[in-house]
């Protein structure tokens, strides 16, 4: 973890105390919101921590969907993200995390005045024709006013909460605290990198709130998007867009999974899905760079044209091209019912986060998700969310740019099938990419990434020739001279070296002091066997060395350890 300042600590505290607080609240009120102690209910959960208070009973999910809204963004966020897994929840549980893609507490108006100020250097009537007060919409970041431009173009503005960066950074702090204290303590956090989840999460949701981001995807989304008709992103003014603000064309349009409406427009509900998908294949598959939010609160349905407007471009993913031709792959096997193949295309895709065993992961996974593939009517979520499990019981997962792309497409199969029964992503995503990888090899294509290629590595060259041209011209005054000089960093070796030149000193003077304490013990030996007398030379040299020698020796000893053990205190240092 990154190291925090005193202010960032104690920020952390208190809103961990805060979210504490709201989650017991909830807790609480689903005890006594059914008892008959409805005056300590009011006092200390509606007045004290904002619970709202429903004069009929009301179910889990409803009060779970107003907790989320309480804690903030982070955790709408997580709710979002929980509801556009729609085949794996309950329908109510659905229907009331869904609303969370909409359905936030607006703030006051004083406040959305200040922050264009800020902003934009003038209050809103200065700046546009027409500023609605009221919002258009409010989401768990920011809202969004109607306004009108002075050519009388209709826009909308999005005002970033006032606020709301610092409390996603001390939020994003906490969940890294906790991700962490349960990577220590539970195996299976630790088996899932559930810190490292955690970080991607929380890096993506600080980004999201720098609208600098946002506006830099929407145009390369909508360059991308050119060729694929009827599917486009709103245009971003980048003269009245900000870190905090932005400036967007108006749609007027609906859910793309609003049947009802689509029906009364007189659209057709299979050219939409077809679009849509094409639109995601061109942008996952062939391009790499991808809306990585395909909820159905942000597909849209322009009213008038039938056009598919990909709105709040915050969330992107980027795939490089091994892992665009790993995805096809994946897909052609899915197409051919290749169980096998299947297997060893998702085990190129995946990273292991412990160790993995191959054959009990071939064996899984060819038993339970081959089981699926040859199940009539099974759908490219349940086939990958069979996946994504055998990955995970096996100790793999994906990197987070290609979970997020397998988000975006069973995002995207959900809203297409909802669309039109008929709509099958394995066989209509083949087809499109066989379509797009067609049309993107022509030779005025094939010549352009070629000059950008040769472009870019002519710039490598370049940059590298001042340092080329001295070794050149180095290299021929040696061979001039006759000679080649080679150069050996060895900086790295200069410790364990000196560590075994010192062990080596130390190693001889044992051995000579051990061949001094044996030669003077031998010679005193000798002395006392052939009754020499104890005042002659010879008794007198031989007695004095063996003490002197082992006197030696002792200290030498000491010195060793003394010397080992301080080695060891610096290296735990």
């Amino acid at each position: 973890m990154k190291q925090q300042s005193r202010i960032e600590r104690t920020r952390e505290s208190i809103r961990l105390r805060q979210t504490y607080n709201v989650i017991a609240a909830y807790a609480l009120d689903f005890v006594i919101g059914r008892g008959p102690i409805f005056t300590i209910r009011e006092f200390f959960l509606e007045k004290l921590y904002g619970v709202p208070h429903f004069e009929e009973p009301v179910p889990i999910p409803i009060r779970a969907r107003y907790m989320l809204q309480q804690l903030g963004p982070i955790y709408v966020k997580i709710g979002q993200l929980i509801s556009s897994q729609s085949q794996a929840l309950p329908e109510d549980w659905e229907e009331q995390l869904s609303k969370l893609q909409s359905e936030v507490q607006p703030f006051p108006y004083d406040e959305v005045e200040a922050a264009v100020i800020a902003e934009l250097g003038a209050p809103p009537g200065e700046i546009y024709a027409q500023f609605d007060l009221q919002p258009l919409a409010a989401a768990s970041t920011a809202q969004v006013h109607r306004a009108v431009m002075p050519d009388g173009s209709q826009v909308v503005v999005k005002v970033q909460r006032p606020g709301i960066e610092q409390q996603i950074h001390t939020d994003a702090g906490i969940m890294d605290w906790l991700a962490n204290f349960a990577a220590q303590r539970l195996q299976w956090a630790k088996d899932v990198d559930l810190v490292g989840m955690v970080n991607e999460f929380g890096s993506q949701v600080i980004r999201e709130v720098d609208y600098r981001n946002e506006l830099y995807n929407a145009f390369r989304l909508n360059d991308d998007l050119a060729e694929i008709p009827g599917v486009r992103v709103p245009y971003l003014d980048p003269d009245l867009s900000t870190k905090r603000l932005i400036t967007m064309e108006f749609i007027d349009g609906f859910k793309i999974t609003d049947l009802q409406a689509i029906e009364a427009a007189g659209y057709s509900r299979e050219e939409l899905a077809g679009n849509a998908l094409k639109a995601t294949v061109k942008m996952i598959l062939i391009d790499g760079f991808f809306h990585g939010d395909l909820h159905p609160g942000n597909v849209m349905v322009k009213r008038d044209t039938g056009e598919i407007i990909l709105i709040d471009t915050g969330m992107v993913g980027e795939l490089d091209l091994r892992q665009r031709l790993d995805l096809i792959s994946l897909l052609f096997a899915l197409q051919n019912g290749d169980v096998r193949g299947l297997s060893q295309t998702v085990r190129s895709l995946a990273v292991p986060f412990r160790e993995v065993n191959e054959k009990t992961y071939q064996k899984d996974f060819e038993r339970r998700v081959g089981r699926l593939m040859f199940m009539k009517g099974a759908t490219f979520p349940e086939i990958f969310n069979e996946v994504m499990a055998v990955l995970r019981e096996n100790g793999l997962q994906f990197d987070p740019s290609l979970t997020l792309a397998v988000k975006s497409i069973m995002q995207m199969e959900a809203i297409s099938s909802v669309l039109f029964e008929g709509s099958n992503l394995m066989e209509q995503g083949i087809d499109t990419v066989r379509e797009l990888a067609l049309e993107q090899v022509t030779a005025e294509n094939v010549t352009e990434t070629l000059k950008k290629e040769v472009t870019y590595t002519l710039r490598e060259i370049s940059g590298q020739l001042p340092s080329l041209q001295e070794a050149t011209m180095s290299w021929l005054n040696q061979y001039k001279k006759g000679r080649f000089e080679v150069h050996v960093d060895m900086s790295e070796l200069k410790e364990p070296l000196d560590r075994a030149d010192a062990l080596m000193r130390e190693l001889i003077i044992g051995i000579l002091l051990t061949g001094i304490i044996v030669g003077s013990a031998i010679a005193t030996g000798i002395a006392a066997a052939f009754d020499i007398e104890r005042s002659s030379l010879f008794s007198t040299i031989a007695f004095i060395g063996y003490i002197a020698a082992t006197a030696f020796a002792a200290l030498v000893i000491i010195y060793t350890l003394w010397h080992l053990w301080r080695n060891r205190s610096s290296r735990r240092r």
